[in-house]
């Protein structure tokens, strides 16, 4: 945690995690939020490495996707850190993830989410996480059968840092979001857009800007290899000037490595590092 002029700010970690996703968040109670758990299978860097050489507990894992690289190195965290308290999509249960597993199976990561979640079960942590705010959307199977478009979205804003976490959410998921007003309030405050599904053409969806011009886009990938990387969000950002007096308005971890958001004034300033 940083502190500026005597006000603690929040941090963002945004970690390079390949076609995977993995992201801190520390709160300005000095709180951790945890979402997702990749790993890099090249560079063989790990969150739970981070987190046990930071002297970190987890206050909260948030797991917005019941895909193998959403939760790669969930069965290192279980075992080596504190996790005190567990958030994915309510909706799902243990029965379901199970059956939509069967036909290739389950990795490590989803055999150590199904065992927490058997194991926590009961109320959400009370916390007011230091004035910062967060806010939860999710469909139920009732609604949509695949997982990606039952991602859990999560909202977090305090002062200049107003992101979303959208996990792989689709382009048919985003659009019965925003027939919900609640979910549009939070997106039209959001400055900082975490691309869905890594950027890929399935969670893509135009209408989303419609409500929501953010400062910066982010995107956590890999090398292209996919056709459907090809989407040009740029398009939708304002912008933010960059060191070297260019205006950015994406940035991803392929190019730009392990990004840093912090909070400062009421605004945010985003450094990377490779």
């Amino acid at each position: 945690m940083l502190n500026i002029g005597g006000m603690s700010i929040v941090e963002v970690h945004i970690f390079d995690v390949e076609h995977g996703s993995c992201n801190v968040v520390i709160a300005p109670s000095e709180e951790i939020i945890l979402i997702d758990c990749g790993h890099n299978d090249t560079t063989g860097w790990r969150p739970s490495s981070w987190v046990l050489q930071n002297n970190y507990e987890i206050s909260n894992l948030t797991i917005t996707n019941t895909d193998e690289d959403h939760v790669s190195d969930l069965s290192n965290l279980y075992r080596k850190c504190n996790i005190k308290s567990l958030t994915r999509n309510w909706n799902l249960t243990v029965d379901w993830i199970e059956a939509s597993k069967q036909e290739y199976g389950m990795g490590n990561g989803i055999k150590t989410l199904v065992e927490m979640i058997r194991k926590f079960t009961g109320p959400p942590l009370e916390t007011n996480w230091g004035g910062m705010r967060i806010k939860r959307f999710c469909h139920s199977p009732e609604i949509f059968q695949d997982e990606n478009s039952l991602s859990l979205v999560t909202f977090i804003h305090y002062g200049g840092i107003k992101i979303i976490f959208p996990g792989d959410l689709t382009k048919e998921a985003w659009e019965l979001f925003l027939r919900d007003n609640d979910f549009c309030n939070w997106l039209k405050d959001t400055n900082i857009f975490i691309a869905s599904h890594h950027g890929r053409q399935d969670g893509y969806c135009s209408d989303v800007f419609k409500f929501c011009t953010p400062s910066i886009i982010i995107i956590s990938d890999m090398s292209i290899k996919y056709d459907t990387q090809l989407v040009n969000y740029s398009n939708y950002a304002n912008g933010i000037s960059w060191s070297d007096g260019s205006i950015k308005k994406t940035i991803t971890t392929r190019r730009n490595g392990k990004i840093l958001i912090e909070e400062r004034n009421g605004s945010f300033y985003i450094e990377t590092q490779r």
